[in-house]
This record gives C-alpha cells, sequence and structure tokens, in this order.
C-alpha cells in the first residue's frame, strides 16, 4: 500500500464517512490491516459519540482489543455510554480481555446478575470461566445460578480446582441439586466428595425425589423459628441464620415446635412491629402447606388458593422440611400449559425437554411425526367412504369410459382432499404452536428468528416426505383391494391410479411445507411488529392452509388429466 493511500484510508474524514454509512465491513478492513498505532491516533481525533458509533460496526472481540488501546478519559467517556445490552456484553469482555478484578466487579454491582448471565451465551467458556474468576465466589455463585442449564453444565464439568467447587458450595442447595442432575456420574461424585457432611446428606435426599413432586423443586436452606422464643430472639436467629448459615432471606417465616412440628407462619412486618419480648406462640397464623411426595401440579394448585409467593414442605409426620417459592410454581405452571397445549397439537414431550431454540431439529421431528401418521392411516376410513358416495353418483350413469376415467381421478382427488387438509393442518398448528409457545417464553428472540425458520423449514420438508412416502405405500395397498373388489373397471384406469398416488403425495408434501412456512410466519412477522405472536390465529391459518391444499390438489389433478 502507498503512503498516499494509506493517509486517506485512515483519515478523519474517512472514518466518519464509514460511521455515517455504517459500513461494517469497511470498519472491520481498517482493523485487520492497519496498525494499532494509527487506528489509534484517528479514533483520538474523533468526538465521544463517533469513537463509540465505530466501536459498534466492529467485531465484538476487536472492541476491547481497540476500546483499551484509546486514552483514559476516551475509555471513561465510552464506557458511559456503554448501557444497553451490547454495552454491557463489550464490559464484560473488556474486563475479561484486561482481567481487570475491579472493572469486572465494578459491572456486579451496576447491573443485575440475570442481565449478565444472560450474556453468558455469548462468551466462550475460557471467557465465562475467566469472569467468574474475576469476581468474589458469592457474587460468582449468584450470577451461575441464573445461567441457562446448559451453560451450567458445561462450565461445572470445567471446574477442576478447589475455586469452582467453592463456587457450587455457595449455591442454595436446590440449586445445586440442578446442577448435579446434569453432570456425569465421575463429576457429581467429585463435587459431593468435596462437600461438607451434612450438606451433601441433603444433596442426597433433594435428589433421592422423583422430577414430579414437590421434594425434587424444594429448598431446604431455610430458617424456620421455635415458637418458644420471642420476637427479640427471632429476628437475632434470622440474622444469624442469614449471616452465617446462608439461609434464603424471605417474607414468610415458618414456626416449630420443639420437635420440628410444623405450626403456622408469619411475616417479618409481624416481628418487627411486635413487642421484642413478645412470644412467637402469641402471633403466628396457621398456613397451608404441601408434601414432599406431592404432585408438583398439586402444589401450584395450593399457591393459585392461598396467594403467597412461598409454601412450606412438610414429610408425612408433619416436620418442617423446606419451602418451594413462586419463582419455582411459575416454572411447573409453564412447564404444564407448555405440555397442554403441545398435546392439543399433537406433538410428544420429547419437545418439551429444553428451551425450543435449544432442541435440535430430529427432537422436534420425532415429537411431531407421530400422530400425522397414525391420522394420515385412519383417514383411510373416510376416505372410502367419500369416494363410494361419489362414485355412485357421479359415474354410474356415464357409457363413456374416457369420461369414467377422467372422473375417477377428479374424484378420487376429491376423497384426499379431508385427508390432505388435515394432514397439513396438523402439521402447520404444531409448527404455529411451536414457535407462538417459545416467543411468549422468551425463548425466541430477534436474533433467533432466522435459526427458528429455518429450523422448522428442516422439520417440515422431512415430515413432508415420510408423509408423502406414507401415502404412496397407503393409496397403493388401497387401489390395489379396490381393483380386486371393482373388476368391472378398465385396466387402464391402473396406470391413472399410478399418477394419483404420485399427485396426492406429491400435494401432501408441498401442503405440508406450505403450511409449517405459513404456521411458522404468522407469528414472526407478528413478534417483529411487536405485537402479540398468540394472536395468529389458528382458524386463521386452518383457512389459509385449506385453500392452499385445495388448489395444489386440483392443480395436480389438471396436470394429471390434461397432461399426461
Amino acid at each position: 500500500m502507498s503512503e498516499e493511500n494509506n493517509k486517506s484510508k485512515i483519515s478523519n474524514s474517512y472514518i466518519l464517512e464509514i460511521i455515517e454509512e455504517e459500513n461494517s465491513k469497511k470498519a472491520k478492513e481498517i482493523i485487520q490491516d492497519e496498525s494499532k498505532e494509527n487506528v489509534n491516533k484517528i479514533l483520538e481525533e474523533l468526538d465521544f459519540e463517533d469513537q463509540y458509533k465505530f466501536l459498534k460496526l466492529l467485531d465484538i472481540n476487536s472492541v476491547p482489543h481497540v476500546l483499551t488501546s484509546l486514552s483514559n478519559e476516551s475509555q471513561g467517556r465510552i464506557l458511559e455510554l456503554l448501557t444497553d445490552e451490547w454495552g454491557l456484553l463489550i464490559q464484560i469482555k473488556t474486563a475479561i480481555y484486561t482481567k481487570n478484578f475491579k472493572k469486572a466487579r465494578s459491572i456486579v454491582n451496576e447491573f443485575p446478575d440475570a442481565d449478565i448471565a444472560e450474556l453468558f451465551s455469548e462468551l466462550d467458556l475460557q471467557e465465562k470461566l475467566t469472569y467468574l474468576r474475576l469476581l468474589k465466589t458469592d457474587d460468582a455463585a449468584s450470577i451461575f445460578s441464573y445461567l441457562d442449564d446448559d451453560i451450567q453444565t458445561e462450565l461445572a464439568q470445567s471446574f477442576t480446582e478447589e475455586w469452582g467447587i467453592n463456587l457450587l458450595q455457595e449455591l442454595q442447595s436446590d440449586e445445586l441439586v440442578d446442577v448435579l442432575e446434569t453432570l456425569p456420574a465421575n463429576v457429581t461424585s467429585k463435587i459431593l466428595a468435596y462437600t461438607p457432611s451434612h450438606k451433601r446428606n441433603e444433596l442426597n435426599k433433594l435428589l433421592s425425589y422423583n422430577d414430579d413432586e414437590v421434594g425434587s423443586i424444594m429448598s431446604i436452606d431455610i430458617s424456620s423459628i421455635p415458637n418458644t422464643y420471642t420476637c427479640e430472639q427471632a429476628l437475632a436467629k434470622i440474622r444469624r441464620d442469614y449471616n452465617k448459615n446462608k439461609k434464603e432471606l424471605v417474607h414468610y417465616y415458618y414456626v416449630i415446635d420443639g420437635s420440628m412440628k410444623l405450626l403456622g407462619v408469619l411475616t417479618l412486618e409481624d416481628i418487627l412491629f411486635a413487642e421484642s419480648n413478645q412470644k412467637i406462640d402469641d402471633i403466628y397464623e396457621p398456613v397451608a402447606y404441601v408434601k414432599t411426595s406431592d404432585k408438583k401440579e398439586f402444589a401450584a394448585k395450593i399457591f393459585s388458593e392461598q396467594d403467597m409467593s412461598v409454601l412450606p414442605v412438610v414429610n408425612d409426620h408433619e416436620r418442617l422440611i423446606g419451602m418451594i417459592t413462586s419463582d419455582d410454581v411459575i416454572d411447573v405452571i409453564q412447564d404444564e400449559a407448555t405440555v397442554d397445549m403441545y398435546k392439543i397439537a399433537g406433538i410428544g414431550k420429547d419437545a418439551t425437554e429444553n428451551e425450543y431454540i435449544k432442541t435440535p431439529w430430529y427432537k422436534i421431528l420425532k415429537s411431531r411425526i407421530i400422530w400425522p401418521i397414525i391420522l394420515l392411516i385412519i383417514a383411510t376410513i373416510t376416505q372410502i367412504v367419500l369416494q363410494f358416495v361419489l362414485y355412485k353418483t357421479q359415474i354410474i350413469n356415464s357409457s363413456n369410459q374416457e369420461i369414467i376415467n377422467s372422473t375417477i381421478i377428479t374424484l378420487s382427488f376429491a376423497a384426499l382432499i379431508p385427508i390432505l387438509n388435515s394432514t397439513s393442518n396438523n402439521s402447520g398448528l404444531q409448527a404455529n404452536i411451536s414457535v407462538s409457545r417459545a416467543l411468549v417464553l422468551g425463548e425466541i428472540d430477534e436474533k433467533t428468528y432466522k435459526k427458528a425458520f429455518l429450523k422448522e423449514f428442516i422439520v417440515a420438508l422431512f415430515i413432508g416426505l415420510i408423509l408423502g412416502l406414507l401415502n404412496a405405500s397407503r393409496l397403493g395397498i388401497y387401489y390395489s383391494v379396490q381393483n380386486n373388489a371393482l373388476r368391472s373397471i378398465d385396466l387402464n384406469i391402473v396406470k391413472k391410479y399410478a399418477f394419483i398416488i404420485l399427485g396426492s403425495s406429491l400435494a401432501i408434501f408441498i401442503s405440508v411445507l406450505l403450511a409449517n412456512i405459513i404456521g411458522v410466519a404468522l407469528p414472526l412477522i407478528l413478534a417483529k411488529m411487536k405485537k402479540d405472536p398468540s394472536n395468529a390465529s389458528i382458524l386463521v391459518l386452518n383457512t389459509i392452509t385449506d385453500i392452499i391444499t385445495t388448489l395444489i390438489t386440483f392443480g395436480v389433478t389438471y396436470g394429471i388429466i390434461y397432461y399426461i
């Protein structure tokens, strides 16, 4: 590169032109082609907002490198602008890049742990580990508790030193159990080996409950209050349990007798505003409870009736064991609602094991294909009835064989229309409900629209192909039996039947593919427009699908009669 070209390429005006055009490609080329000193020099000539705009054009991994090369004043002013999601990610990556303990910990103080955890999907494994190591152990554990299950598993499997084990020990017992259940047995054994015996016993007990039982989601890190305590003693115990024993700080506290039997409940306000020497026995109220062996759905019902944020959990002898929170039950309610919606559409449980966007396409295919296959086979009965009625009313009075053959083809396809409609409607409904539900739950966002659409397209291709092949086999058997029974039909019609089989199978494939595309597109378009994706009416979807399927079917019929 000549000196003249070099100067023109990295001039102030050229950088401003790139910023105005929002030309990310040229911005990245400058970072790749020019020296750090030249880039730094020209950026220092820009105002802070233009520096910020230029950084936004770069690859996310290049930004910390460029940002830290600027003056402290420029860095400080730019950091003031980094308040959105992208800005938070840049701050995290910059702290990792510079291994700056102070910066990493200041981020935790400025932003909610849940927001930080949400951005961990944008980091590679080494970056995740580095950032957590820069934090205090309790802060790292708090962020870890908000991470998605797959990220928690990935990190836990990488904890090969005492620091990682200590981080896991900071988690509440129920949170740690959730992590342990996703890990290989050898990793779980290693973590339990470093766990204090009393907590290890608690973890083993939680691990013994079935997934559908209340015991599997309860927290045992709770502070209970003996009924013989005064309010002053109760407050002291709450402080002690929270500061030393890492018990959960909640609004409700449960009162027990000497044998740990649950007596009732009181709030923190009840204790604070009562006389310090007043007995707990005098101020607690009765409380509803659930047992460790109760189903989670039953607990959700009790929550809705009691209007409380937590519920006590007792054993068969009514001794207090732990508690469940409304957050736990909200997850249960969401899962149950999703399962119920999927059942309506004939979608199996495989699709609910993970978030939609993280579920492989072949698992989605497996969860959906069974019912369309069953319905396609059962629909043969409808075809038999329709074809019998249509043949009797239309053909029996005709003496022209050519008209009979053409009519047979037309009526054969007419008898297939209900089957084709129900098949494509079911497939479109499955795609629509899956995507709409995922959008409502936040499992699909603007970044993953294309990924969701591509996934559904692949699933639709395979469903259409499988149903098309099944339809060909089904009709082959059906028409073979029919020809043996109806010997008066000209044998030339066998050729026509072959085209009917081919045409209807092709119609199923195309209809299923288009129904899925429409079923996915409607909620995605509504979400893009900031509308409720559930407004993508199933009635509208079915109507559109019926029209398309009918047009495709008779289009194929027309082609067979007049062009073959």
